[in-house]
């Protein structure tokens, strides 16, 4: 017998033999259907895939053999390795290399050997697929070739394999590193809302006492900037959810002029400090009735036109919106944003939708998250909208935006005045027995400030097991909880009210935003979601819907 010498690249196959990664795993289906096949095809009882490593060949697949390793010393394989083609040993008997070795002399009793080497590139051979027999014989032309047209498969599996393993990897790691990122902009905008309530509402109490205008206009800026910083944490949470793909459309239908006039009360506003001029044209008629995203819709509205007041500081910005129609029900909203600003270079115009691309034009010393843009992109990919943009140095720059929707044509007579309604304060056949709960004490002056008015009889509370106590022995018509309170958590509390007669309304009042943390805490037993910063306009919605329910 006479043992097969190392290969001249012995290291270098070894190094990419482990790279694999193959070594001692597990059998797979779509290597034994290989084996299978190679018995079949070429009549022998045994067929492997054979990888040889420093001291044994190891059978990632052994079709007719109980084995899964021999030692390297006697492997047929390791003799295989070292040539460029077919290893074929008719009968072992008569073969010197062979002849008293004891696989051949003992069981599996080898005397036909045929073997294709599983070559990485023409000089590593990682090892065989081989067919055995234990009597002499032959293989015809057919079953050589396709023998080797098997062994070239086998070589894809391999490769294949490991490209699969490794993208399984980097998938996990995508999806950790997603979660992670998930958890922090999910933990920064906790962190962020609950002192933004305070400074806004805050804001707002003092602009309703009786002040100067200069400290009003102090007041102003600071309750501006906290809107800045708010509208920030929301657009980091937005292009988030987009990114991930876990953004879903909620399509509903809605008056666009409800939209447009929010939007137009706004900047006409923001647009006269800056001494700009800002023109809204509805050119869609003031009775549309359109099925889309509400939402989404209305944010790329903002930031586009929100991007092109930053960057204007004299002349003017024209939102026009026009209907396009298609049929009696499906048409093409088209939406342009103009202004006279510095216009864009078209260098920076192919990447103006990139996220984090800050675009600060020479001389306008105007910063921003860099994230408007990319919502507005990403949305409207969502919707199945499109947009493009002109501009030229100096003059300005136009976003002209399609949108498709279904539209109808008539007036909604309920829902203006629900609208209108939503400023009037609700009122109550009999004063409301409300608790205050919040580990905060600012947030539960700021709440006490906007329910001041409505005459409440308000009780207050600062942890969860003193409000549990309350909420157990004392009837309350509403309860404002705040949901990570020390001692309980808000969730935890309102399971426990579940079974309890006459429990009151309860809202949620928390910096807890992301999608799936508003789900779960008004699965908990929850009526009304109120998300940090507290917008009294919708306190006040809300509250209305209450009293008209006990009327």
């Amino acid at each position: 017998m006479i043992i097969a010498p190392l290969p001249k690249n012995e290291t270098l196959r070894l190094s990419a033999l482990k790279g694999l990664e193959i070594l001692d795993t597990p059998e797979e289906e779509m290597f034994d259907e290989i084996t299978r096949l190679a018995s079949l095809i070429c009549e022998a009882p045994i067929s492997l895939v054979s990888l040889v490593d420093e001291t044994r060949q190891w059978f990632k697949s052994h079709h007719g053999l109980e084995d899964r390793e021999t030692p390297r010393s006697l492997a047929f394989c390791a003799h295989a390795i070292l040539g460029d083609g077919p290893f074929v040993v008719p009968n072992a008997k008569e073969d010197i290399r062979f002849y008293n070795n004891p696989y051949v002399l003992e069981s599996p009793n080898v005397m036909f050997y045929a073997g294709i080497p599983l070559a990485l590139g023409d000089q590593i051979k990682l090892g065989t697929l081989c067919v055995i027999d234990n009597k002499p014989r032959e293989l015809n032309g057919e079953q050589m070739q396709m023998l080797n047209l098997l062994a070239k498969q086998t070589i894809r599996l391999l490769q294949m394999r490991k490209a699969t393993e490794r993208l399984e990897i980097e998938k996990l790691a995508a999806e950790k590193a997603t979660a992670a990122k998930r958890d922090f902009i999910a933990a920064i905008s906790h962190d962020i809302r609950n002192p933004l309530n305070s400074l806004l509402g805050m804001s707002e109490m003092i602009r309703e006492t009786e002040l100067n205008p200069t400290i009003l206009g102090y007041v102003d800026h600071i309750k501006n900037a906290g809107e800045v910083i708010l509208h920030l944490v929301n657009d980091t949470i937005e292009i988030s959810r987009l990114e991930e793909n876990v953004s879903v459309l909620k399509n509903e239908w809605f008056e666009l002029r409800e939209c447009l006039d929010i939007l137009d009360s706004f900047f006409t506003a923001e647009t006269k400090r800056k001494k700009v001029d800002f023109f809204l044209h509805n050119q869609a008629g003031s009775n549309l009735t359109i099925h889309s995203d509400k939402r989404k819709l209305e944010k790329i509205f903002w930031n586009l036109t929100a991007n092109a007041v930053k960057f204007t500081n004299k002349g003017n910005i024209t939102f026009t919106v026009r209907l396009e129609t298609k049929t009696e029900e499906n048409g093409i909203l088209h939406i342009e944003v103009k202004d006279t600003g510095p216009g864009i270079s078209p260098e920076v115009k192919d990447r103006l939708f990139q996220k984090y691309n800050e675009f600060v034009p020479e001389g306008c010393g105007i910063s921003g998250s860099g994230l408007g843009l990319s919502i507005v992109k990403l949305s409207l990919e969502e919707m199945g909208g499109e947009v493009e943009v002109e501009s030229k140095l100096g003059e300005g720059s136009t976003f002209k935006v399609k949108i498709p929707i279904l539209w109808k044509s008539e007036k909604n007579e309920i829902q203006t005045t629900n609208t209108n309604s939503k400023s009037k304060l609700p009122s109550f056949a009999k004063p409301q027995k409300v608790l205050i709960a919040d580990d905060n004490d600012l947030n539960r002056k700021v709440l006490r400030s906007y329910l001041k008015p409505l005459g409440f009889e308000i009780t207050e509370s600062n942890n969860g097991i003193d409000t549990e106590k309350e909420l157990t022995n004392t009837s309350y018509d509403i309860a404002f909880l705040d949901i990570e309170m020390p001692g309980k958590h808000g969730t935890e509390i309102a399971k426990g009210l579940a079974e309890k007669p006459n429990r009151p309304v309860l809202f949620a009042c928390t910096g807890l935003c992301m999608p799936e943390e508003k789900n779960h805490i008004l699965s908990s037993g929850f009526e009304y979601f109120m998300p940090k910063p507290y917008l009294k306009e919708d306190l006040y919605h809300h509250l209305k819907e209450i009293a008209d329910r006990r009327h």
